[in-house]
Formats: C-alpha cells, sequence, structure tokens
C-alpha cells in the first residue's frame, strides 16, 4: 500500500513509519525539517504537509497526524486553528483533487474538552489560557470538518481520538513516562501532580501497528464516515500508572503526590461503543 503521511517527523508519525516499514508499505512523508535520506520505500518531500503534493495521486490512503499544540499546552488559538483546521482542510481538497479517497485522521481525547452546549464566544474566551484547550477546541473544529467534506464527497474516512500515549521511540523527555524512568533510575525523588485524573495509556508501537490495521477499509465498514476512540479501553489513574512503572524499576525513590499544582483535572474515558480497540502485542518498556 502506498501511504501518504503527514507528521512522519513527530513522536508518533515515527513509530508509525517503522511499523509499516516492517510491513512492506511505502510512504511519502512531508517534512518542514531537514530532510532525510530517504530510503525505498520511504520518501521524505521537504515542505509543508499541506502543498499540493502531485505524490498524493499515487497514495493509496492518506494518514494525517500532524498537528499543532500537542508538545505546547498553552499554545495560542491563532497557531492552533492556523495549522489543525484551515491547513489540514487545505490538505483534505488536495487529497479530493488528487482522488485519494481514503482517509486516515488522527484527532485526540483531548476534544473531550468542548462541551457543544457550552461553546459561546464568550466562554470559549474565558477557557483559551487553560492547558490544551485551544488545541482541543482546533482538533475538535477539524473533525467536524472532516466529517462533513468526507460526506459530502464520498470519501471512507475514519477519524481516530488517539488517548495518552507513551514508551517507544522520540517521546518528549518531559513527559510523565519519560521523567518516571529518568527518575527511577537514579533513584531520586519524583514530584507529581495530585494523580487523581482518569485515563488510558496506550503503548506507542501498539498504537502504530492499530493505525496500521485500520487504514484496512474492508474491516469495519458498514457506514462512512466513522469515529473511533482509539485506545485500550482500560481506565486507570495517573497516580497508578505512576506507581506500576515506579514499582517495575524498584526505584529507591519516592513518588511525591500533590507536591505540585495539578493543571488538568479532566477524566479521559473512551466510548465502549465507538472504541476501537488497540492490540496490546509488544513488549511493555518498564
Amino acid at each position: 500500500m502506498k501511504i501518504f503521511l503527514t507528521g512522519g517527523s513527530g513522536y508518533i508519525g515515527q513509530n508509525f513509519i517503522e511499523c509499516a516499514l516492517k510491513k512492506k508499505h511505502k510512504i511519502f512523508a512531508p517534512t518542514r525539517n531537514k530532510v532525510k535520506k530517504s530510503q525505498k520505500d520511504l520518501i521524505w518531500l521537504k515542505g509543508d504537509f499541506y502543498k499540493d503534493w502531485y505524490h498524493l495521486k499515487k497514495s493509496d490512503v492518506l494518514v494525517h497526524i500532524a498537528s499543532e499544540g500537542v508538545n505546547n499546552k498553552h499554545e495560542s488559538l491563532e497557531n492552533c486553528l492556523k495549522t489543525n483546521l484551515m491547513f489540514s482542510t487545505k490538505l483534505l481538497f488536495n487529497a479530493i483533487n488528487a482522488k485519494c479517497f481514503k482517509w486516515i485522521i488522527i484527532s485526540s481525547c483531548n476534544e473531550q474538552k468542548i462541551n457543544n452546549k457550552n461553546s459561546s464566544l464568550e466562554t470559549l474566551k474565558k477557557k483559551e489560557n487553560l492547558p490544551y484547550y485551544n488545541y482541543a477546541l482546533s482538533k475538535f473544529l477539524f473533525t467536524k470538518t472532516a466529517l462533513s467534506i468526507s460526506k459530502r464527497f464520498d470519501i471512507k474516512c475514519r477519524v481516530l481520538k488517539v488517548f495518552h500515549v507513551y514508551g517507544g521511540k522520540n517521546e518528549k523527555k518531559n513527559r510523565l513516562f519519560p521523567s518516571l524512568i529518568s527518575a527511577s533510575k537514579k533513584n531520586k525523588n519524583l514530584n507529581m501532580s495530585k494523580g487523581n485524573q482518569i485515563s488510558e495509556f496506550c503503548y506507542v508501537k501498539d498504537l502504530a501497528s492499530t493505525i496500521l490495521e485500520t487504514l484496512n477499509f474492508n474491516i469495519k465498514n458498514k457506514r462512512f464516515p466513522q469515529e473511533w476512540d482509539l485506545s485500550t479501553g482500560k481506565q486507570i489513574s495517573v497516580k497508578s500508572f505512576a506507581k506500576k512503572i515506579w514499582a517495575k524499576k524498584n526505584s529507591r525513590g519516592k513518588l511525591l503526590f500533590n507536591k505540585i499544582k495539578d493543571f488538568d483535572n479532566s477524566n479521559y474515558k473512551s466510548n465502549k461503543k465507538k472504541l476501537w480497540k488497540i492490540r496490546e502485542i509488544h513488549q511493555k518498556p518498564y
């Protein structure tokens, strides 16, 4: 299969590329970073993902992972809307013009922050400075846009809402899992939030394998477009997850909960009726 992949230089993208290449798929991947050396089945394209790439015409499926605001919890609404809504919508119309009619769009459980009944301009303005709110709003709006466009043009579209991802290659060092591993290895104490938030933690290699599985449009194909919560379906508190990792490392340090301010008390739980369950097939990196 020939895949046009955005966000290939990012955390999830790099792990997806590794998985897809093992399965002998061919990938076209635009990047704003310094162009890496292309391989037989991996062609790096220098430039923005929303350019009118002729490689889209050669592609069987579009996998859109690129987004703004994932690594900066206080990214401005303007920047999030520009990349996650305006440029991403342009990408979809480029795909339509290129006759690439199968789409996998990676979104986020952060969309759960948005309440349809409480989205007046005044309310949005008040929430603009909340962590990841601008990111969540821009992804929510793009999901609605993508679903509308796919209905209009009869596109086979799947929007996959990803939960907390950890492990694997190139995870940012300041994220929860790398912080736990680093502190535990050094036998240092680690200050954390209260840790009562509920989420579903997905090992990135399992996530990448399951995204690849969703490219098979012959499964779960009764009606398009589709929205799926892409997760394990296993809910756990941040505190319990941290303790589990810590116990595996037998660290002499301590986890210190509620020593720093919580920035997000939200719970993120998948919808069992709309769950595309991640197959946990890799050894967890504890």
